[in-house]
């Protein structure tokens, strides 16, 4: 989910990694290594799609990773949720208002059935709020409910402030929070905040996250740890798919076992990865792009010579033809940032391109912060193939400025902590959106009290971009917060505490056995209720 990405690379389709990939696809299709494609006519009609990892819970106070978040969306519903093009829009509540202070927010909900028939009620929001607030609940996305009155102090071991959240009936419910939040509302739309029933949770314990129970269009049917899980329709919701009875979500780590699998007919929905990419252009004229949320960057130790100057750190990014690295090496797939801010939550200035690659300008900054002859320094990166290819690139375009680079690997855990600390004069690392909204990007990644493993692990400080943030989190008027996180990201961008990259495209490609479908915003903005079949079967 949020943060920095734990995804496994894509794989290579030139040279000797297209080679085994179309090897393997040849492999599968002629044993037929693969389960049976056609399921039987009497079976429900199933929406048949992969997870890379095996979700860890299904309880949204412990979702943390993709496959447990998306699946938890699935089967629980929040006050309000993210639709595909990542607007908010109503869940369990039906509509909502807000005061004029920004700080008391009043729910009025919808009525609405758990999967075993109880009926959802404002003390089961309470109830779920509460819980994930509960610092016995030991969730580590309780930080959703931060804004909320007195959280932060309840999380911390004080009493529950009761007029915090307010259940006024069964249908009436009232949030007051520390101060004005712009995004709460996305906050409420996160997995962590879907809505359980109480009933379920006490009974169940710490089993919950393996037998769930929650008022979202999907039910869990069944869970083959290491295989598949399936989901079918939640006849109590009151949003449901009338034509997919079910979702069969199958276990599939390896890239090339999806591919086979689609191509035989198996899957629905394919994820195509950075190698396949020139081939699925050519043979899915319909194949589905959308930019995703995320940026990858290069983070600069803004506090570590020589790259606690501005002047070394524009030169670093002038220095990289970043544009050519998208082209040869992730095959189109990414647009170039201009900004730590994916554009489509925060419209770029108008204005000149502030680091084109120019390598005679990145020398001559270099030479007015008295390094002529260059300097050396480490680039850090976790485990992958890919962003070793990546970083090697960017070693050869530093070393015609002078800049000698090593790049030192290490194992995820590792190379977080050093990372944390401050350890490296540089790393690889990508971020991608908890929410759709600007403040995602810029709060947690650049204010100075995020310095370390809050989020700003470049070490930035700039007082006038945490005031900036700070008005802008505050700030009611949506134009007025626009402007303020646009000057924000002006400033950042200008200082360069990273080597800006790019903002990555996701391509997915779809059987023309379904329509309806369309690639989300945010993970967590499909439930697959507009999806249906054509009539159409690939078998």
């Amino acid at each position: 989910m949020g943060g920095e990405s734990l995804a496994p690379p894509p794989g290579r389709r030139s040279g000797v990694g297209g080679a085994v990939i179309d090897f393997w696809r040849s492999f599968f299709l002629l044993t037929g290594c693969l389960l049976p494609a056609c399921t039987g006519s009497g079976d429900p009609p199933l929406l048949r799609l992969a997870l890379q990892t095996e979700p860890a819970t299904l309880d949204p106070v412990a979702a943390v990773d993709f496959s447990s978040g998306t699946l938890s969306s699935l089967i629980h519903s929040n006050l309000v949720r993210f639709d595909a093009a990542g607007r908010i829009v109503p869940d369990l509540a039906r509509e909502w208002s807000i005061s004029e202070d920004g700080r008391r927010y009043r729910f009025s909900l919808f009525p609405a059935r758990f999967a075993n028939g109880r009926r959802v009620t404002a003390r089961d929001v309470v109830f779920s709020f509460r819980r994930l607030l509960d610092p016995a609940t030991v969730s580590p996305r309780w930080w959703v409910l931060e804004p909320v009155k007195s959280a932060a102090s309840f999380h911390a071991g004080s009493p529950f402030s009761d007029d915090s959240m307010l259940a006024l009936d069964d249908s009436t419910l009232v949030i007051t929070l520390e101060g004005p939040t712009a995004h709460f509302l996305s906050l409420l739309s996160m997995p962590a905040a879907g809505v359980v029933c109480a009933e379920e949770v006490r009974e169940r314990g710490a089993d919950y996250g393996r037998r769930p129970c929650g008022s979202g269009p999907w039910k869990l049917s069944f869970w083959h740890a290491g295989e598949e899980i399936r989901l079918e329709k939640n006849s109590h919701c009151r949003e449901i798919n009338a034509s997919v009875e079910g979702i069969s979500f199958r276990i599939l780590p390896e890239s090339m076992t999806r591919i086979a699998e689609f191509e035989v007919g198996n899957l629905d929905i394919l994820e195509v990865p950075g190698a396949e990419i020139n081939h699925w252009r050519t043979a899915a004229p319909g194949l589905l792009q959308a930019e995703e949320l995320r940026v990858v960057y290069i983070g600069l130790n803004n506090r570590k010579p020589p790259l606690d100057d501005p002047r070394v750190r524009r030169a670093l990014n002038l220095a990289v033809d970043v544009e050519t690295i998208i082209a040869r090496i992730l095959f189109g797939a990414g647009r170039r940032s201009r900004g730590p801010v994916p554009p489509a939550l925060l419209p770029w200035p108008t204005g000149t391109d502030l680091y084109p690659y120019d390598p005679e300008e990145a020398r001559r900054l270099l030479s007015e912060a008295g390094f002529p002859h260059g300097f050396s320094m480490e680039i850090w990166q976790r485990e992958n193939p890919e962003a070793g290819r990546i970083l090697e690139s960017v070693q050869g375009y530093l070393a015609r400025v002078g800049i000698e680079v090593k790049i030192v690997t290490r194992e995820w855990g590792a190379f977080k902590q050093a990372v944390d600390r401050g350890t490296p004069d540089a790393f690889y690392l990508d971020w991608f959106a908890d929410y759709p909204d600007a403040e995602n990007f810029l709060q947690p990644l650049f204010h100075s009290s995020n310095r370390g493993g809050g989020g700003n692990r470049s070490g930035y400080a700039n007082s006038r971009v945490d005031s900036l943030l700070e008005e802008a989190a505050a700030q009611v008027n949506a134009g007025t917060r626009t402007r303020l996180y646009q000057r924000a990201e002006e400033l950042i961008y200008r200082d360069a505490p990273w080597i800006f990259l790019w903002f990555p495209i996701r391509y997915e490609v779809v059987s023309e056995r379904i329509t309806g479908y369309r690639i989300p915003l945010i993970f967590n903005g499909r439930r697959f209720l507009e999806v249906s079949f054509s009539g159409r079967s690939d078998h």
